[in-house]
């Protein structure tokens, strides 16, 4: 599928994953078939959700082949290769690309700090070594180093990126890229991946979110960025809103607002809601303690329910 098509919500999978810590492929089937019928309009495979960081080449390249398998042409399948070099970067890059990747999505390398012209070489080797432009990842809480609102223009306007995936948090950040790309003509297809941040991202520009929130509530995220497509500013605040809440829910169950507890989270809700086997996470990540997983049971999980048939029954009602 070609870049300018991606739009909407695209869905940084979680990793099923079994108690070995290796990839899960029936539940991560079965969670990406639930996501599609929901109507997300792209997955995003191998991202910050989806534990990356713990993967090795194979299941990188694995779990892109699933997406591709189960996505079956309907929707674009986004491959997160990022690493801390360029060569290992290109290695993911292209092993994604034969596993059926529609689009490649690159974070800056982490570990060591690098200038602006390392930064922009890097992008421009992957872009290179895959043949078509890339996203930018944009997570600057999570390397050293990170690519200015200058370089993403420049480099949009060689051809290496096609958009980028703002996770920074900083609105004032996006606001501005998003104003600078169109008094100088220059087409930034961005992707908000802020959870807090989606319904004041599309209204200033974004054309689309990563939220990990949809995950757990995939219809209730559709439906506001329908409402914001369709300027229903008030519904989509509502439904932004209501996110809020789920958000807060899920912060008062948990002891720590770590990587590991986040994504536990997230996994745990999906087990209880039967979408996948097990809340496996890879190690160093912990499991959730009993009180955090009884808090989880008692509030989140019927929420999340409650969101999803609410939106599944206003889908519904505007079909018929």
């Amino acid at each position: 599928m070609p870049s300018h098509a991606l739009h909407g919500i695209v869905a940084p999978t979680v990793l099923p994953m079994n108690a070995e810590g290796s990839l899960d492929r029936s539940s991560l089937e079965r969670h990406l078939t639930a996501l599609i019928e929901a109507g997300v309009h792209g997955l995003w495979i191998n991202g910050t959700t989806g534990e990356f960081h713990a993967l090795d080449d194979d299941e990188r390249a694995l779990a892109v082949t699933v997406a591709a398998k189960t996505a079956d042409g309907r929707l674009p399948v986004i491959a997160h290769v990022g690493d801390a070099a360029t060569a290992s970067t290109v290695r993911h890059a292209l092993a994604a690309a034969d596993a059926g990747a529609d689009e490649i999505a690159v974070i800056a390398p982490y570990f060591a700090g690098y200038g602006r012209e390392e930064l922009r070489d890097h992008y421009r080797a992957v872009a290179r070594a895959v043949g078509f432009p890339v996203l930018a990842y944009h997570m600057p809480q999570l390397t050293r180093s990170a690519l200015t609102i200058d370089c993403v223009l420049e480099l949009t306007r060689e051809g290496v990126l096609c958009g980028i995936k703002d996770s920074a948090g900083d609105m004032t950040w996006q606001r501005q890229l998003l104003r600078r790309a169109d008094r100088l003509g220059v087409r930034v297809r961005c992707f908000t991946g802020g959870s807090s941040l989606t319904d004041l991202s599309l209204y200033a520009g974004a054309v689309g979110a990563t939220s990990s929130l949809a995950n757990v509530t995939p219809r209730h995220l559709v439906a506001l960025y329908e409402a914001a497509r369709a300027g229903d500013w008030p519904r989509a605040r509502m439904l932004q809103e209501q996110l809020e809440d789920l958000l807060d829910l899920m912060r008062a169950a948990r002891r720590e607002p770590t990587l590991s507890a986040i994504v536990s989270t997230f996994k745990f809700v999906l087990a209880a809601l039967g979408r996948i086997d097990d809340a496996h996470a890879a190690a160093p990540l912990a499991r959730l303690d009993t009180e955090e997983r009884r808090n989880l049971t008692a509030t989140v999980v019927p929420r999340v329910r409650e969101l999803e048939a609410a939106a599944h029954a206003k889908e519904r009602g505007h079909d018929s």
